[in-house]
């Protein structure tokens, strides 16, 4: 497809990264400076204009006959404004708008003109919850489809299944362990495996098997207490969700600025909300935060976030959920020790392209380096159709997880047989592309 891309900021570039494994794309940005970095970093074309201006949107799009035009401004009602416009110019055309406040995502506002909206923060903030409810859980995905999730847990000394065979394990229905962590090892042949304490386990299944696998692992202490620093829309929208939980669940949210204090005060009758400094030891000591269960660490600047949960493992809490939005503090997280780390770079990658494939070739890019989770459709160009699976050669680091036909979701085994139109889902982990092209055909995308 010809992908136009309006605004060249963290999200405008993040899209643009996404797009280009499989697509053509010309960013529009009127800062010189930011078109420079795009232009240096990715495989694009740049035009250096202003994206609203009709003149410059319609030459863009006549420009590469564009297929899509996606609008990611830091103005939510310029995203929309954009995207309205682009569908005058071009009715075929098809448009996103990135949305940065949750309220335009309401299902009762009617956006005329845009095709598909998204909120990276809203899908943060999903996620984040997820990984605070799943006791076990370090990472957490949702793939968008047959309500299914990707999340990988970790079995610590104690747990129930340590000791235990996979393949003894009494996995719930619509549930599969895909690989599993050990160490810097990453194991795909797993059924026989025995599970070791510091494991992790990554896990394809339904959100309800999901919640089933979580307490199969055997849950130590319930998660009960949230404490959630930073009242920003995604503290709020965290705070909120977890409140109304039917669970008895006690939160309380710590944030600097006293205005915003003041309007999460307003917004969450039951969240207890401090205004505090959330870097100061002496203040998340004072508030008790050696007592939660679950940290949230989701203020608009990584720099506090970092500190922050460098200060929270001092006080030995046992899981800390934090975010950054600077791609570069990637590493600089993991390295404090962190598992459950939200990159809003990696929320924006996975979502544009789970939303832009319209071949359901949608691609994954997960926690561990080198692993990627898509989905490829079966066709008579597939070197593998009409084969069973105890036949097939795969190549090595490729295991092959499900497959959905006829809507249904079936785990295969050596006697399942590939048949045309089957949606296969893929992991690989270290993949040579050549070998997995000669299984799959023309359908692998870039990884």
């Amino acid at each position: 497809m010809k992908i136009v891309i309006v605004g060249a900021g963290n999200v405008g570039l993040a899209s643009a990264e996404a797009a280009t494994r499989n697509h053509d794309v010309l960013i529009i940005e009127k800062d010189p400076a930011k078109a420079e970095i795009a232009k240096n970093t990715l495989p694009v074309s740049v035009l250096r204009e202003d994206g609203s201006n009709p003149k410059a949107l319609r030459g863009a799009i006549e420009r590469i006959n564009a297929d899509v035009v996606l609008s990611a401004v830091p103005d939510d009602g310029m995203n929309l404004f954009i995207c309205m416009m682009a569908k005058q110019i071009r009715p075929s055309v098809r448009t996103v708008a990135c949305i940065r406040n949750p309220d335009y995502m309401s299902s009762s506002v009617n956006h005329a003109g845009v095709d598909l909206l998204i909120s990276p923060e809203t899908i943060a903030a999903d996620k984040i919850v997820k990984l605070a409810m799943l006791e076990n859980a370090v990472t957490f995905d949702d793939l968008g489809f047959m309500n299914l999730c990707l999340t990988t847990f970790r079995v610590e000394k104690g747990h129930d299944i340590v000791g235990k065979t996979i393949m003894n394990l009494g996995i719930p229905h619509n549930c599969s362990v895909v690989a599993v962590y050990r160490g810097d090892d990453v194991l795909i042949s797993v059924a026989t495996e025995e599970i070791h304490a510091d494991d992790r386990l990554c896990v394809l299944a339904t959100w309800d098997a999901t919640l089933e696998f979580n307490k199969l692992i055997g849950i130590k202490k319930e998660a009960r207490e949230f404490v959630i620093l930073g009242a920003g829309p995604i503290g709020i929208s965290v705070a909120k969700t977890i409140a109304k939980d039917p669970k008895k669940r006690f939160v309380k949210i710590i944030e600097n600025d006293l205005e915003k204090c003041k309007a999460a005060s307003r917004l969450l009758s039951d969240v207890i909300v401090v205004h505090g400094d959330i870097v100061d030891p002496l203040v998340l000591h004072s508030e008790s935060v050696d007592r939660a269960d679950v940290l949230i660490s989701v203020s608009s600047m990584d720099e506090q976030n970092l500190l922050a949960c460098m200060a929270a493992l001092r006080f030995g809490i046992s899981k800390i959920i934090t975010r950054y939005t600077t791609k570069e503090y990637d590493e600089i997280f993991k390295y404090t020790g962190i598992e459950s780390i939200v990159g809003y770079h990696k929320v924006i990658i996975n979502e544009i392209t789970k939303n832009l494939e319209v071949d359901s070739s949608a691609l994954i890019i997960m926690e561990h380096p080198d692993d990627f989770f898509f989905s490829v459709t079966v066709d008579e160009t597939m070197p593998l159709m009409q084969h069973y699976l105890g036949d097939v050669t795969l190549p090595e680091g490729v295991r092959i997880t499900a497959i959905i036909r006829d809507g249904k979701l079936i785990f295969p085994r050596l006697g399942t047989m590939f048949a045309k139109d089957d949606r296969l889902l893929v992991y690989t982990h270290m993949v040579d592309p050549v070998q997995l092209s000669r299984v799959l055909g023309h359908e692998t995308p870039e990884l």
